[in-house]
């Protein structure tokens, strides 16, 4: 299998390192990685069609703090979306894959979801030192060959509010409390999920703020196995 990782955006959120562990677990299991740290190549993708697996590990950066990281070029977006309809496959994580490029909705469309919140903190005005919570990550596909095996866990991080497509097959879920905003008391999230696009193949999973999320063994094994789907067969 060869895979792109393509590793930039806003350097707050360290994706070089996200890109060392993650190329580190795709070889191991015997990958081929590149790391990119442009989407350049993107807008090329014939240059890209030995290809099986695009993992996008880029982090836009809202107004916050510096609007023009992040985002991407149309003709990178019809790169992507034609690399993917044609059979590479995509995945990823958290707010690297699910909070990047939010100036092009098609790639949302593509991956399947949006982040708009994770409470108490809010996407343009967080709130440091309350971000992290503890939630529950459900189980809700035990059979399927990602989720094998695997219980439903516990994790103290940022919980993840995102708008979905209906479409998704979602295999864990998460439900909100309400303690922080009381309207949204017992809307249940999805957490990880696999989609198509056309030929090729999509994984998510919303967890990954920090290395050490991605470390939590349930999660690495989730994040190894979504790669290893989607990449092309």
């Amino acid at each position: 299998m060869k895979a792109a990782l393509f590793a930039g955006g806003w350097e707050g959120h360290d994706p070089s390192a996200f890109a060392d562990w993650c190329k580190a677990l795709l070889e191991d299991d015997g990958a081929e990685v590149r790391i990119h740290d442009s989407l350049s190549p993107l807008a090329d993708p014939d240059g890209l069609r030995d290809v099986d697996l695009i993992v996008p590990i880029w982090s836009s950066a809202r107004s916050a703090h510096r609007p023009e990281f992040g985002n991407m070029t149309k003709a990178e977006e019809d790169g992507l979306l034609t690399l993917i309809g044609n059979g590479c496959g995509i995945g990823g994580w958290h707010g690297h894959m699910g909070d990047a490029f939010r100036d092009r909705p098609t790639y949302h469309f593509l991956i399947g979801g949006q982040f708009v919140a994770h409470p108490p903190g809010w996407p343009d005005n967080p709130v440091p030192s309350d971000d992290f919570v503890d939630y529950d990550v459900t189980v809700t596909q035990p059979a399927h060959e990602i989720m094998s095996g695997i219980d439903s866990f516990r994790l103290t991080s940022e919980q993840y509010y995102m708008l979905v497509d209906p479409s998704n097959h979602v295999l864990a879920t998460t439900t909100f409390s309400g303690e922080h905003l009381w309207w949204i008391e017992g809307a249940t999230i999805p957490v990880v999920w696999t989609r198509r696009w056309d030929k090729g193949r999509v994984f998510y999973c919303s967890i990954g703020h920090t290395l050490d999320d991605l470390k939590v063994p349930q999660v690495t094994q989730i994040v190894r196995r979504g790669l290893s789907w989607a990449a092309r067969r």
